[in-house]
Formats: C-alpha cells, sequence, structure tokens
C-alpha cells in the first residue's frame, strides 16, 4: 500500500509543513513496514518448504491433503476401520521423512484417524491390508520398493497445486 499524502493535507504548501512533523515519518515507516511484509511473504513462497508445509493455506501439501480427504470421504479409516473419528487426516504409508518423493503420490496418502495416524505412528501393519484391499498388492510392493531421489523445485510444487486444486473441483461437481 503506497503512502499517500493526498488523504493527509490540503496542498503543496501544507505537504511541507506536514513532511517535518513526527507524524509524517511514523506514516513513511508505517508503509515501509507494509511493503516488507509484502515483499517477505512473497520471498517465503518462493522457498519449496513453503510448499511442503500444510498449514499454509494455497500450498501443496494443503491442497493435496484437502484432496485427499475429499476423495475417501465416504470410506473409513485406512487402518482401523473406523467410520467416526474426531479429526480425519491425510495420512502416509511411507513417511514423508523416509520418502520425500512419495510425498504427493496419492497412493501412498489416504484418510485415517488422527489416532492411529498421530498416536499410533500411523498403524503401519493394518494400514498396509487395507492399502492391498484398496490398491492391489502390486502397487503396494511398487511403492515400498520405490527409493528414487527427488528433489522437489517450486515449479513442481506450483504445478502439482494447481492439479489437486482441479481434482478436488471434480470431486465436489460430481457431489462426492
Amino acid at each position: 500500500m503506497p503512502f499517500n499524502t493526498t488523504d493527509i493535507v490540503c496542498g503543496v504548501k501544507c505537504a511541507i509543513e506536514w513532511a517535518g512533523t513526527k507524524e509524517a515519518k511514523k506514516h513513511v515507516k508505517k508503509a515501509k513496514n507494509v511493503e516488507n511484509r509484502a515483499a517477505k511473504a512473497k520471498l517465503r513462497r518462493q522457498k519449496v518448504a513453503w510448499w511442503h508445509d500444510e498449514k499454509n493455506t494455497g500450498s501443496t501439501a494443503y491442497e493435496c491433503h484437502k484432496y485427499i480427504r475429499a476423495r475417501d470421504a465416504h470410506l473409513p479409516c485406512i487402518s482401523c476401520g473406523k467410520d467416526e473419528a474426531m479429526l480425519w487426516v491425510a495420512s502416509h504409508f511411507r513417511s514423508r521423512g523416509a520418502a520425500s518423493h512419495l510425498r504427493y503420490t496419492v497412493q501412498n496418502i489416504n484418510k485415517a484417524c488422527s489416532e492411529c495416524n498421530s498416536h499410533l505412528s500411523g498403524n503401519i501393519g493394518p494400514y498396509r491390508i487395507g492399502l492391498v484391499a484398496k490398491y492391489g498388492e502390486d502397487e503396494v510392493l511398487a511403492l515400498e520398493h520405490n527409493n528414487e531421489i527427488k528433489r522437489w523445485t517450486v515449479e513442481e510444487c506450483e504445478t502439482l497445486r494447481n492439479k489437486f486444486r482441479q481434482m478436488t473441483k471434480e470431486l465436489e461437481a460430481k457431489g462426492v
């Protein structure tokens, strides 16, 4: 938001007098702070870490998890089979720390209750059984043996985010 003196002064003479006051300096400083915050926010979005943080509305992780919850809305927890939970989350079969290249692979991410995901560390044994039932043994083995090295770029994250947004809109349009 650029600084505008026409909101405060009536003319050139008044502006010259006003420019030397403490109030004028305070307005200039405030305008610079607003500009700095906007620039810092833009820089943060240029870092891959911002795109991976699901707490950032509009990040790739946020949109991916939103899609997974919409896709699996009618399904129970993949690990324990419960139909009701305090909180539903998008749970990774192979963790983001162990397999960051599978971070946005939709077969690796499924709806789970927060108890299985957080308190039971994914409840992996039953999770695998649920994955085999959902995708088949071959797909699960492919996930388990996929150990490629992947370094995400901002452009890839942005493209994936847009893809997940589109897939979520399509699901919502179908009424799922």
